[in-house]
């Protein structure tokens, strides 16, 4: 009871704090206007400048992202090390404190390896933060979100793609529930991708062959292409009906697509025998899948002023094949991408890089509201303006002293359904991920 008390009051101090932010700390400073508090953020699973910039310079390709570039100060990111794998990171990201602090540890738990479930999270992520502040947030296909919880706004799932063969949708897939069935009518179904969303990944001439003679490569195409492409179409149609103060879009595909594909891309890299024919039929699917995304992202800044604050940023890079033959996360590198454009930092600036513990403060001071003192990151101070060299001094000085009792509390336990865990411990085999 006394714990409870105490937490009680700590979170009401918290509350206090954070409504003294929202209205400028007490009237000493003038309060930000709600526009310009307002964050897109768009996280692109394992890009890397070592493939995007050469793309980007040599080969006149990602439009989007180069126009992003002169609006933005970007640069590099470094993720864990030793390498940890996408639940573990963008948890990190998310809530700006270590793994033993905010309890998603791996893909998987337990000698039976059930999925890790959106139950595992001990520390608030910045959507419950927010929601605490009376901000609003979209989060859709985040790692760990199943079942989904309850948040100030809309959550859902990255359960989403599975149980197709279902008779009706998992319970928990989407909050609020009352979402749920314009969400899942969303879905696409990898078996109706046509020919045509096919060739822009395969040439027009190969596909024939590449579905005959390689059905598992291009089962996995489908499966990552159709997951993509419903999360898309559900974004969009969350923007269109709402508007939320932060708006989290997150891409999976380039991370599964770079795991299938990239040792076709770079067959001198890989341990793996790969054929002349499977490489001049593969070889480019990496980079147009990134091509893809471009379009996405630019898709997805459409939906939004102009001016609205946004963040593009991977959890870590892609290293591609080991000579060791080891995949999962193993294949990643330990440099991720990180821009930001935004009033308070400078137009095309590039820093020299950030960690990626410093990326949950920056979002929340991009967004009025100070970290906490147990964050162990701190706000990105390279390429601020002189007005945001201004906020983010203040904003430092007055971290609060933790979010922790902002916890989420355990929800519902979710469905269980042995067939939507063992298709997930099917597709972490194929990645590498799991054993």
């Amino acid at each position: 009871m006394k714990s409870a008390v105490v937490s009680g009051i700590v979170m009401g101090a918290l509350l206090v704090l954070l409504a003294g932010f929202l209205v400028g700390c007490g009237g000493k400073e003038p309060p930000l206007d709600p526009e310009a508090r307002k964050l897109v953020v768009i996280g692109l699973d394992s890009a890397d400048w070592r493939l995007l910039k050469p793309m980007i310079e040599d080969e006149g390709r990602l439009p989007v992202l180069k126009n992003f570039m002169t609006q933005s100060s970007y640069g590099r990111m470094k993720t864990f090390f030793p390498l940890e794998k996408s639940p573990v990171l963008w948890a990190s990201i998310s809530t700006g404190v270590e793994p033993e602090v905010h309890g998603i540890a791996n893909f998987v738990k337990g000698s039976d390896q059930k999925p890790v479930s959106g139950s595992a999270w001990y520390a608030p992520a910045i959507w419950d933060i927010l929601g605490a502040a009376n901000l609003s947030s979209s989060v859709v296909g985040m790692w760990t979100t199943y079942p989904t919880r309850q948040i100030n706004g809309v959550m859902v799932s990255d359960y989403l793609p599975y149980g197709h063969g279902r008779d009706k949708p998992m319970e928990g897939l989407v909050y609020p529930d009352s979402l749920t069935e314009a969400v899942v009518a969303l879905r696409v179904d990898p078996a109706s991708l046509t020919r045509e969303d096919l060739t822009r990944f395969i040439d027009t001439d190969k596909i024939t062959l590449a579905e005959k003679k390689y059905p598992v490569l291009m089962g996995k195409l489908r499966d990552v292409l159709a997951a993509d492409m419903g999360y898309v179409a559900v974004n969009r149609m969350l923007a269109e009906k709402f508007d939320f103060d932060l708006f989290y879009f997150y891409l999976r595909g380039p991370d599964m697509i770079s795991h299938y594909f990239y040792r076709f891309l770079k067959p001198q890299d890989s341990r793996l025998v790969v054929t002349p024919e499977e490489i001049e039929i593969f070889k480019d699917v990496v980079k147009r899948y990134y091509d893809w995304s471009d379009e996405v992202t630019g898709e997805v800044l459409s939906w939004f002023p102009a001016d609205r604050q946004t963040v593009i940023l991977s959890d870590h890079g892609f290293y591609g094949p080991r000579k060791s033959g080891k995949k999962g996360a193993h294949e990643h590198s330990e440099w991720g991408i990180f821009l930001v454009r935004s009033p308070i930092y400078e137009a095309n600036h590039q820093f020299s890089h950030l960690e990626l513990l410093d990326i949950c403060p920056t979002f929340l001071a991009l967004m009025g509201l100070p970290p906490a003192q147990d964050m162990p990151g701190r706000v990105l101070i390279d390429g601020l303006t002189s007005a945001g060299k201004k906020r983010i001094e203040r904003i430092e000085k007055n971290r609060v002293p933790t979010y922790l009792p902002l916890r989420p509390a355990e929800g519902p336990a979710g469905e269980l359904d042995e067939g939507v865990n063992e298709e997930i411990r099917k597709q972490l085999r194929s990645l590498g991920y799991i054993n």
